[in-house]
């Protein structure tokens, strides 16, 4: 795991000496060139994430048919065989520079997500890893899909993806639920989450032109207000909304000073084109292994986005 670490150049070929290999994790730096094609030989590499770089060329066809979980996204790729952004565990969203398909699936594999159609959206609400469900008079769309290392998922109006493997826990859960007594009145909307060990990113999808103001819903729900081990869990993570960090070394508990409490923090944002992004990521701060392991990066209870 060398993610974030500003790294240069190509991505060395004798990696593939590593034969014993399970995950490797190249996220987040300034790799350019192609991927060499020795890192096919890494038969028990089960996660490789290589997102967020300046790769080029051609998505190799021996990842694209791969069953393990492999995410090349937010790179500068000039062609491959997909149409769409999931093509089995790979994650392709805004991987191509250029896009040599003429799919109309196609629209997610460049950077900015044009709209594939005319935008004429201006509300959204979603309940992150939870049901349907309607909250202060708005009907809030559920988001219950399971997956999360290597995975991104759109309807007409929304799309989300997200990235990373827990440290010590391949099979660590990307949605939860509370399953004890929130602090919060009218708390139906904080008692599920989604959350990613790395990266997860929500996207306003065919919206007008304007000024938008994004409230984002929060509640730490996987540790306890005790004394207790469990209670000693920490979680930190950064926010930014349009590339612009908002919410740097955010700690949900702290802010809503405790545990099972559901806050809201809101930001005025413009859309100049038709998509408004939400990022939040896990810059490596706070406790990874309290009350278990697989239970640290960023969270999420719900998101909505109106004029």
């Amino acid at each position: 795991i060398l993610r974030n670490c500003s790294i240069i150049g190509s991505i060395p070929p004798y990696l593939v000496n590593m034969v014993n290999l399970g995950v490797l994790d190249l996220s987040f730096n300034k790799l350019s060139g192609i991927i060499p094609s020795t890192l096919q030989g890494l038969t028990r590499l089960r996660f490789m994430f290589l997102s967020h770089n300046s790769l080029t060329g051609e998505v190799p066809g021996w990842i694209l048919d791969s069953r393990q979980n492999m995410d090349l996204s937010y790179n500068n790729f000039t062609q491959s065989r997909a149409a769409g952004c999931q093509f089995s565990n790979v994650n392709l969203v805004a991987s191509h520079s250029t896009s040599s398909s003429n799919s109309r699936d196609s629209w997610c594999l460049y950077p900015d997500l044009r709209c594939p159609r005319n935008a004429n959206l201006h509300t959204l609400y979603i309940n992150c890893g939870g049901r349907r469900v309607n909250f202060q008079g708005n009907e809030y769309e559920e988001n219950l899909i399971g997956q999360g290392s290597s995975h991104f998922g759109s309807n007409d109006r929304w799309a989300f993806s997200s990235t990373g493997m827990y440290m010590g826990k391949s099979d660590g859960i990307f949605v939860t639920s509370n399953d004890s007594s929130m602090v919060s009145s009218d708390s139906e909307i904080y008692q599920t989450a989604r959350l990613s060990p790395s990266s997860l990113k929500f996207y306003g999808l065919c919206l007008r032109q304007g000024s938008y103001k994004v409230r984002l819903h929060f509640a730490e729900i996987m540790f306890f207000d005790n004394s207790t081990f469990p209670g000693l869990g920490r979680r930190i993570f950064d926010v930014a909304i349009q590339g612009r960090v908002v919410l740097p070394n955010f700690d949900i508990a702290k802010e809503a000073n405790g545990f099972k409490r559901g806050i809201t923090r809101e930001f005025d944002v413009p859309v100049n084109g038709s998509t408004l992004e939400i990022h939040l990521y896990w810059s490596g701060k706070g406790t990874t292994a309290i009350p278990d392991r697989g239970v640290y990066g960023p969270l999420i209870s719900a998101i909505s986005i109106t004029p």
